[in-house]
């Protein structure tokens, strides 16, 4: 019998696969059999994580240069993956730009816009590209990225325009999930706490005070695994999750429940 989670013959999208959690959800969902498109805007490190991605799944991987901050570049990756395969599935909004590290009184007007725009505007205009393609077929799994950060006030630094951004994403996914639901797309979040990326490595190994802490402040007492919250896109994007839309899972070892 095929498990629901099987998702051989399915198309998926995940935006910012490059690195981190985007490869890690371009890996979960290339090990259940889906077809994936790995958008980034470095093209360079792209091409390797989908070689290293097949490699390890045996399914069929394709790279895209994106830039979500501009809606041409959307529009024509979205024409590229329907040209190649003629459906799309699954799009996993993962692309995005950190922390500014600076409260919102030292947070410039351009640095408030660069990452708004790459957050949640980004996030919108895939939608918006990938939704057309969606009705049209009746169908389709959308998954955006939040983050614990737009659930509580962060403490180090207080707060910044990361935070907003976040908190966006998760009320623009509940407005679009109401939205989309007669066209049977559902419009899902998963709200990640702090994960031990490379790139997070090397940040605990320049700032192990800030590690420190945050151990404390996660009942867990333990950052969570990249290859873990694969799985959680691959439940969102099968059909184990289809009576389910307009959530958010918070994946942050209880940081939240404090």
């Amino acid at each position: 019998m095929k498990s629901k989670f099987d998702l051989k013959g399915k198309v998926a999208v995940v935006t910012g696969a490059g690195q981190g959690l985007g490869e890690s959800f371009a890996r979960s969902l290339s090990q259940a059999g889906a077809e994936v498109f790995l958008m980034a805007r470095n093209r360079e490190r792209l091409e390797k994580t989908a070689q290293k991605i097949s490699q390890e799944t045996g399914s069929r991987t394709y790279t895209c240069a994106l830039d979500i901050t501009n809606e041409q570049s959307v529009a024509e990756a979205c024409s590229y993956v329907m040209q190649t395969a003629g459906h799309l599935d699954i799009l996993v909004n993962n692309a995005a730009v950190g922390r500014s590290d600076k409260p919102l009184v030292e947070e410039s007007l351009e640095e408030w816009n660069a990452i708004l725009g790459t957050n949640l505007t980004g996030t919108f205009l895939m939608m918006k590209h990938v939704g057309k393609i969606m009705i049209g077929q009746k169908a389709g799994k959308v998954i955006n990225l939040a983050s614990m950060t737009g659930k509580v006030a962060m403490r180090n630094p207080v707060i910044g325009a990361y935070d907003v951004s976040k908190a966006g994403i998760e009320c623009l996914t509940r407005m679009m999930a109401g939205v989309w639901a007669e066209h049977h797309i559902t419009v899902n979040a998963i709200c990640p706490g702090y994960y031990m990326t490379d790139i997070n490595k090397e940040y605990v190994k320049e700032h192990p005070e800030f590690y420190q802490d945050s151990l404390e402040q996660i009942p867990l007492k333990t950052w969570g695994k990249p290859d873990d919250i694969g799985d959680i896109a691959v439940f969102l994007a099968s059909e184990a999750s289809d009576y389910m839309t307009g959530a958010t899972l918070v994946t942050d070892g209880g940081y939240t429940v404090w």
